[in-house]
This record gives C-alpha cells, structure tokens and sequence, in this order.
C-alpha cells in the first residue's frame, strides 16, 4: 500500500519536523523514502552554456549533500531506504512531476507559521496540493509534536460516492497505524439532505463498519468552528478530506472562513484524490 514516501524539504524547521514525523510514520509501512528539495536557479550572464550546465550539476550537488546532512540530523533511530533528489523547477509543479515520474504513494510535507495552517495554506503550493492532490498529502504543522496517529476524522459532505480505492487506503493507513476512524458531515444552515445520501451512508458503514456522524452548525458557528471543536473534543491527530469540486475544503480555502479555520485548526490534514 505505501511503498514510496515523498517529503520535500527547504531546510526550514518546518520540513525538519515534517521529516522527524515521516520517519517516525514510515516504521508501520517500512517504505523506500525519497527526499526532495526545490531550488531557484541562480541568474547568470552570457551564453556560454556549457558553463552553464557545470555550474548548474555543481549547484545542484552541493544541495544533494546538504539533503543528506539534514536527513541524518532529522532520522533518529530510524535507517530506510532513502534516495534525495535536488532539483530546479515551480515548487508545486515541481512536487507535481516528481509524482508522475517516480513512483509515489504519500507525500508528507511540512506547513509553517504560528496559528496552525495560517501562512502554509495562504501560499500558492499548498493551497494547490491541497485541492488538486495527485497523491495522498498529508500536511504536518510545524509545532505538532505528537510522533503517532491514534484518532483519525474523515470529513464528507455526503454529495456523492466516494471513490472506494481511496477510502480502502485510508482504512489500511488507519489499521497500520492502530487508529480509529470517524466519519463526519457538518451541515450547514439551509443545506437539504440530498438523494444520493443514502448510498454514501451504505458505502462507509460498509467501509468502516460504523455510521457518518450529522452535525449542524449552530447559529453564531461556522464549519470550521464545529470542524475544530469536533477535533478537540475527541482528542484527533488528523483530519481527512476528499476534495472535490464545492466540497468544503474548497470553501474554506477559498472563501472567506480560510482565515477563521487557519486559526483554528493546529493538526494534520490529509487530502485524498478523488480520482
């Protein structure tokens, strides 16, 4: 199931402790770990590219063995299979080709800033990992300091069926890592059940052997507030979503509760591919 865990890295504390939590994850799947860094090519002057080219290979060498000084200063006690990869390019493009072009089952990736996920998922790279996953993400804040999962809350808004090979990863990811799952739909004011609910409901009790939790939203509440409230209640590690167009993981990051939620929520999200 997860053979190939991706983790990119700046050297920040963030994806220090994004790397520490990896490792410490990776010893329920005991995966091959590929370690990336993203770097902006310097400007130069002239056309002389074979020049070029040399300093670019020699570039790109000295952050090979910066990546394996920062893996040995973040694996602990732990010793996988690692290979690390620098390299030019978009960030979140970058991390994107790196999907299809090596094998990947999971990226885990570190988010900065006080206030949970304030500052990681205003950037452009997150917010585009987050809605468009072409793998399993999941996204570690920088000051979570738990090293093991044990509760973990799917959150759905029952629109339609959930692609199936993604909620038996998730159930798998779950029984590696001795936690539980809770299925949760927060309704808002005004939403009306709608006809396929009732599939859904079948397809995760038939999934997870247990019913989707309803909660509505209050007046004077918000998703977020019910989604952060249901968390600390139930003392979770991780929230789950499924994007897909309109769910509400694409309001919050795009609407106005983004910032209400980045202030809110200081756990780890894990966004699956709806397809």
């Amino acid at each position: 199931m997860i053979r190939q865990i991706l983790i990119p890295v700046d050297f920040s504390d963030a994806s220090a402790n994004a790397l520490r939590f990896g490792f410490s994850l990776n010893r329920h799947f005991f995966a091959h770990m590929n370690i990336l860094h993203l770097f902006d090519v310097p400007i130069t002057t002239g056309d002389d590219s074979e020049l070029y080219l040399k300093n670019y290979e020699a570039y790109r060498k000295s952050f090979n063995d910066d990546l394996w000084d920062f893996v040995k200063n973040n694996r602990g006690d732990y010793h996988y299979e690692i290979d690390v990869f620098s390299t030019s390019g978009g960030h979140y493009q970058g991390i994107v080709d790196f999907t299809r072009k090596h094998p990947t089952d999971l990226v885990v990736i570190g988010n900065k800033g006080a206030g949970g996920l304030r500052r990681w998922m205003f950037g452009s790279v997150a917010r585009y990992l987050l809605t468009h996953p072409p793998v399993p993400v999941l996204a570690i804040p920088e000051h979570f300091d738990k090293t093991d999962i044990q509760r973990i809350v799917l959150a759905t808004d029952l629109s339609s069926l959930l692609p199936q090979p993604k909620l038996n990863f998730l159930k798998e990811f779950a029984e590696r890592c001795k936690a539980t799952v809770d299925i949760i739909h927060v309704r808002d004011r005004g939403e009306i059940s709608l006809p396929g609910e009732d599939k859904v409901h079948a397809q995760i009790k038939e999934t997870f052997g247990k019913e989707c939790t309803i909660i509505p939203v209050l007046p004077g509440e918000t998703i977020s507030i019910v989604i952060n409230r249901y968390l600390n209640d139930h003392n979770c590690e991780l929230l789950v979503t499924i994007p897909h167009a309109h769910t509400w993981l694409d309001r919050l990051l795009i609407g106005s509760e983004t910032r209400e939620l980045a202030s809110l929520i200081q756990l780890p999200i894990m966004s699956l591919p709806s397809k």
